[in-house]
């Protein structure tokens, strides 16, 4: 059975059969490969792929275009709330949509949270005003029919603020809410708090010689520098702040189609706790000196690398912690593996500064650390994400 679906474009897939199909293949898998093997995560079809993630006891389906971390690690905060949401219905012999009013709306956030902003442009679809029938609650359905009556073609979400008399947050889930109901397209165009990485595999594409899919040298510069780790805002000073509207425009076009992506949650996970062991580190060595420090570090490493093979990926860079080794080919899975290493040798560091400096102490500089840490991180990341 498939109890909650929802088509991203108004071409319908038949959920119930694609629940069938999925079924059959993973059972089959099961039965070829043994249940102690890895199970199947992506299904390839001519032009589509579609990923699969499982829980404890339902299997989250994505079709996509292309595969990247940021899709799948979407569809597994899908799985896990909604096993979380609706743990009642794990033997239910059915079930009633109505239920998934809140859910769906958890889902329509989580996938379009990092994908509009005041740079996106909206596109109406010619039949827009048909799909207002499916809209539940009427001040909602008046609101969006206000909202894109009033808006033009190609107009970016700010501009449709500015004439409306909107706030930019008013204008923006106007036009969540659209798109969830296949009455707007949008054109996401990457905003100065993105932080942008390459997909799995695009490099080849985008760095031929031939330049097939004709960027410009100045997107090609941006490209060149994505490292998943920095702000949009300032890989594109290197452009000096002067004609960046192509740039931007082939960045969200590249993004739509699958050669970049925001990074995912675990990867920003990641990030947060780079920072505050890289901090926490610092006040260590001021604490007890950056020899000790170091060596306890390293103690950390050699003691919890048998457990936990992930804390030997973090690097010490000049007597300060650089960046953990990330690759393209770790999964969200992987990432969030490495996270908590990094924050299994931070307790580790806190606990040889209690010796030190008295337990007390220790937990408050650690609180203090993280508080700054997220608090730096905060525009980049959002708020929800703490």
């Amino acid at each position: 059975m498939s109890p909650y679906s929802h088509q991203f474009m108004p071409e319908e897939i038949d959920p119930q059969i694609l629940s069938g199909f999925i079924s059959a293949i993973t059972s089959f898998m099961d039965e070829a490969s043994g249940p102690e093997t890895t199970h199947l995560q992506t299904v390839d079809s001519s032009d589509t792929s579609f990923l699969l993630e499982g829980g404890d006891w339902i299997i989250g389906v994505l079709s996509v275009s292309r595969e990247t971390n940021e899709a799948r690690s979407k569809l597994r905060r899908v799985v896990r709330e909604f096993e979380e949401q609706f743990s009642v219905l794990k033997n239910a012999d059915s079930f009633e949509g109505s239920i998934f009013k809140d859910f769906d709306r958890f889902v329509m956030n989580l996938f379009l949270s990092d994908r509009i902003s005041e740079r996106t442009l909206i596109l109406k679809g010619w039949d827009w005003p048909e799909f207002f029938r499916s809209f539940d609650i009427p001040s909602e359905s008046i609101g969006v029919n206000k909202f894109l009556n009033q808006a033009e073609d190609k107009q970016s979400i700010k501009e449709v603020a500015e004439l409306q008399g909107l706030s930019v947050d008013e204008a923006i889930n106007l036009a969540s809410i659209a798109f969830w109901k296949n009455a707007l397209y949008l054109n996401y165009v990457p905003s100065d708090n993105d932080i942008l990485a390459l997909s799995e595999g695009s490099s080849t594409i985008l760095f031929r010689k031939e330049n097939s899919l004709e960027l410009s040298p100045r997107t090609v510069r941006i490209l060149g520098s994505l490292d998943g780790r920095r702000p949009l805002s300032l890989l594109l000073k290197m452009l000096g702040g002067k004609k960046v509207e192509r740039v931007l425009l082939e960045l969200g076009s590249l993004a739509n189609r699958g050669y970049l992506q925001n990074i995912s949650l675990e990867r920003r996970l990641v990030l947060v706790n780079e920072c505050i062991l890289s901090q926490f580190f610092q006040v260590c060595a001021q604490a007890m000196g950056a020899g000790k420090a170091t060596k306890s570090l390293y103690a950390a490493i050699e003691a919890k690398v048998k457990t936990n093979p992930w804390t030997s990926r973090i690097r010490l860079v000049e007597g300060s912690i650089g960046h953990s080794a990330i690759d393209a080919s770790m999964t969200p899975a992987d990432l969030e593996a490495l996270s908590a290493a990094i924050e299994i040798l931070t307790e580790e560091l806190e606990k040889e500064l209690g010796n030190v400096t008295g337990q007390s102490n220790a937990e408050s500089m650690l609180l203090s650390v993280r508080k700054h840490c997220r608090e730096t991180w905060r525009p980049y990341i959002g708020v929800a994400f703490f």
